[in-house]
């Protein structure tokens, strides 16, 4: 179940990944149609959003339209990925 789940979310991170356009030269500034990454509540660069271990991941939630709009305001406009992640176990 685990496996399916880690490939899902992959799977996930893919499709948005891949339906965005092409970026260009890296300039430093962060394309403003790309959707925001939340990682437990905090914006996060793509770049780092992809290098999460996606055994770490709880839930992935992606909000898009008028539907980031109303949950999360104007600024998120292109859409809003909601990544929650497993909270590590006390030894």
């Amino acid at each position: 179940m685990k496996k399916v789940c880690s490939v899902f979310i992959f799977s996930v991170l893919s499709l948005i990944t891949f339906a965005q356009k092409p970026a260009s030269a890296p300039t430093g500034k962060t394309d403003p149609s790309m959707p925001v990454y939340l990682v437990d509540g905090v914006e996060t660069p793509y770049a780092k959003v992809v290098k999460i271990n996606t055994a770490t991941i709880a839930s992935m939630d992606v909000f898009k339209g008028p539907d980031a709009i109303v949950k999360f305001g104007k600024k998120y406009k292109h859409g809003v990925v909601v990544v929650k992640l497993k909270k590590p176990i006390k030894k």
